[in-house]
């Protein structure tokens, strides 16, 4: 059972030093997105476009908290942090689980939520961002071409990574979808990936919590056994 303990708690240790690394990153990513893009003001204050990267932040914040407490409770061989990291996967896996499912039910309203993205991105007149979309998804305006009337089409919408760049041919662009509808299409094409992909964390997140449990009771009861041989 000693060795069996040990191997136990090698893997999970491995795995929060993973996360750990995880978190650090991402807080890194939001804080870089935040930076880039919080001169982007959205009409109407519908929206934030600071609301993605502090999505990220706060969520490396809390994996980096998590894995700290499993890393720190594992390597000090304390039922007290390892319990309290115990609860916290516990409390992400009921949160993965509450998204999943709503995901799972609620596959149109998440495909309209980010066509909206698109739609604030272009009211708020952010072509920085329509460039990268229409460069990624080869989708030109909101809706097509005719979005640029008046504008002029960029090079964007050609396959050129300039959007100041002048588009050789009508042809290279009057064919290409709406970035909106592109971008739902990518969204529609994945959700069975993005759905199952949540479903996998949260059975990930299930057993995890149940070897730490399982690793928390055996170190009170060595602890409880160690306080009575004294």
């Amino acid at each position: 059972m000693g060795c069996l303990s040990g191997i136990v708690n090698f893997i999970l240790y491995i795995v929060n030093i993973v996360f750990l690394i995880v978190g650090i990153l991402l807080i890194v990513l939001g804080s870089i997105m935040l930076s880039d893009l919080s001169h982007v003001d959205v009409m109407h204050d519908v929206t934030n476009t600071d609301t993605i990267p502090i999505c990220i932040t706060v969520l490396g914040g809390l994996i980096f908290i998590v894995s700290f407490f499993g890393c720190y409770g594992i390597f000090r061989q304390s039922a007290c942090m390892t319990g309290a990291y115990t609860s916290m996967i516990f409390v992400l896996f009921i949160l993965q689980l509450v998204i999943t499912c709503w995901v799972f039910v609620n596959r149109s309203a998440f495909i309209n939520d980010m066509e909206s993205m698109v739609t604030l991105l272009w009211n708020s007149k952010d072509y920085n961002a329509i460039g990268v979309l229409e460069e990624t998804f080869g989708c030109c305006g909101s809706t097509g071409y005719e979005s640029y009337d008046g504008i002029g089409v960029p090079g964007t919408c050609c396959g050129y990574v300039d959007r100041s760049a002048v588009c050789s041919t009508a042809s290279a662009y009057i064919n290409r979808p709406g970035c909106i509808a592109k971008f739902g299409e990518f969204w529609y094409d994945n959700m069975d990936i993005i759905r199952w992909s949540g479903l996998g964390i949260c059975i990930f997140e299930l057993i995890v919590f149940l070897i730490a449990g399982a690793l928390t009771n055996c170190m009170r009861r060595q602890g409880a056994g160690r306080q009575g041989y004294a």
